[in-house]
Parts: structure tokens; C-alpha cells; sequence
């Protein structure tokens, strides 16, 4: 059976062939993809069918499940990445006005945060802005944030430090101050200061493997990613994140993430943000 979708499609894309796609990014990332995102699977899919000249998705998804290459083209393809600049702005001010003055209250030096799920790079640049910005003395402290993500395309991009500069302009003037135009740049971007890039490690991964992370960390910011696996496997992330934090460590989920299962483990504070108990 093909999908109807109310209009003319370019590949037939048949019920099997989503199924098939549903299973391969399950296989290859653990990532549960909802029947609702048919049309986005296909409009995604059919722009690597005509890169490659595939004519049908059946061979497309066979040369998928046999090409390492182009499963991570497979992957990249549909894993989203919407983000800006200090999205969910509580996020940062929690850390800047409660639990950063907490820790270093206690004599800490050492500050080490993960962003997983970092996307283009906006949500590590935004924490290395908020940490310089905010906190006196900044670079006294050993401050780094590691930036991961399952997208290699999207970690170019954090890379580069090159963003829009409508992006920029939409900041407050002090956050603005850490961006400039440069030679890099063309005449609609601006740069990160590579103060900021400094301090941040950007690093491919996929939530499902092994992590070569050593603990503890002070903050797991782990925002609109846990909502595309299932719930043992959400569990299962959380368990690993706990074992992770230092103790009261602080986990920042996602607006429509919680920790039903894992309550026993944090103390929520409020707006996604938790306490490791």
C-alpha cells in the first residue's frame, strides 16, 4: 500500500518502506520515530534518493543497511535540529543566579558540564556566554562543557562558530559582545570569540553506545532529545545521567520531558530543571 498524502510524490513511499525506515533509525540510533512524521521521513529521505539517483526507497534503504557511509546520512537526515540562542531562558538563569553562585559558594574550581544533544552549537555557546557573563571571576575557574550529538553535519557547524547575524542581534547587548564579524565571516554572519570555543569540546555521539565520559559533572542539560526514545530507554538514559552527576548535581530536561520514573533519584526545582538526590 502507498502512503496517500493528498498530492503527487516523486518516489512511491509504501506503509513497508515507513516501517522500514521506523526500524533502520531504531537499529542505528534508538531513536523511536512516531507514526505521525510520515511526510517529514519522506521529504527528508527523498532528498538523499535524488543525490544518489535512487529511483525507488527499496533500494535506497537496502544500500542504507549496507553502507556505514550512508547510514549516517540516513541519521543526520532525520534527526531534527531547531534551536536558538538561550532557548528556554529559566534554564540559564537558574544556573547563573542559583547554582553556580551554590557551588563556587563551596570552594569548587573545577566546573564541568555536557550538553548532549547540542544540535548547531546555540545551547553549548549559550552556557559558555552565561558562565563568562554572569559569574565573577570566570576565568579564574577550570570551566569546560562537553557538546555531543548523534549529527556529524550539525557538529560543523558548532565547529565553525559561524551563526546568523539576526540570531546575534536578538540578544541582550552582553551576549552580544561575545560574537564578532571577522574575515571568516560573510556579510550575514558573525563569529563566537574563540574564548568560547576554547572551552567547549564538541564530540559525535549516539546516546545508545558506550560513553567515554568520566564523571562527576556539575550539569547534564539533556533538552528535547529523551522525547524520541521509549520509556524504558528514557529510563535508562536518566539512570545513566545520575551515575554521571557529582552529588546535588544539577540535570536540565527539555519542556515536555519529565522524570516520572526516575523521580526517587532527583528533586525537581521547578521548569525541567533537577537536583540529583
Amino acid at each position: 500500500m502507498v502512503i496517500e498524502t493528498g498530492h503527487r510524490r516523486e518516489f512511491d513511499f509504501s506503509d513497508e518502506n515507513f516501517r522500514h525506515v521506523r526500524a533502520l533509525i531504531n537499529q542505528l540510533a534508538g531513536i523511536t520515530l512516531s507514526e505521525r512524521k510520515t511526510d517529514m521521513v519522506y521529504a527528508r529521505l527523498a532528498r538523499r534518493l535524488r543525490a544518489l539517483g535512487y529511483s525507488d526507497f527499496d533500494s535506497y534503504l537496502a544500500f542504507v543497511e549496507n553502507d556505514e557511509h550512508e547510514s549516517v546520512h540516513f541519521t543526520n537526515s532525520l534527526t531534527t535540529n531547531l534551536t536558538h540562542f538561550f532557548r528556554e531562558s529559566h534554564h540559564f538563569d537558574y544556573l547563573a543566579d542559583v547554582y553556580f553562585p551554590e557551588i563556587l559558594s563551596q570552594g569548587k574550581k573545577r566546573i564541568r558540564i555536557w550538553s548532549a544533544g547540542c544540535s548547531t552549537g546555540e545551547e553549548p555557546y549559550s552556557l559558555a556566554i552565561t558562565w563568562r557573563s554572569r559569574v565573577k571571576d570566570a576565568h579564574r575557574y577550570d570551566f569546560k562543557i562537553l557538546a555531543t550529538d548523534l549529527d556529524t553535519n550539525v557538529l560543523d557547524v558548532c565547529r565553525q562558530g559561524l551563526y546568523a547575524k539576526d540570531k546575534v542581534m536578538q540578544l541582550d547587548d552582553e551576549y552580544q559582545q561575545w560574537f564578532r564579524a571577522t574575515k571568516r565571516c560573510n556579510s550575514q554572519q558573525m563569529e563566537v570569540f574563540p574564548k568560547l570555543r576554547e572551552q567547549i569540546v564538541f564530540k559525535q555521539l549516539n546516546l545508545m553506545d558506550e560513553w567515554p565520559i568520566k564523571g562527576p559533572l556539575d550539569v547534564i542539560i539533556c533538552r528535547n532529545v529523551l522525547i524520541y526514545f521509549d520509556k524504558p530507554t528514557q529510563q535508562k538514559l536518566v539512570n545513566r545521567f545520575a551515575q554521571l552527576l557529582s552529588d546535588r548535581g544539577c540535570l536540565i530536561l527539555g519542556h515536555s520531558e519529565n522524570l516520572s520514573a526516575n523521580k526517587n533519584m532527583f528533586e525537581s526545582i521547578g521548569q525541567t530543571t533537577f537536583r540529583k538526590s
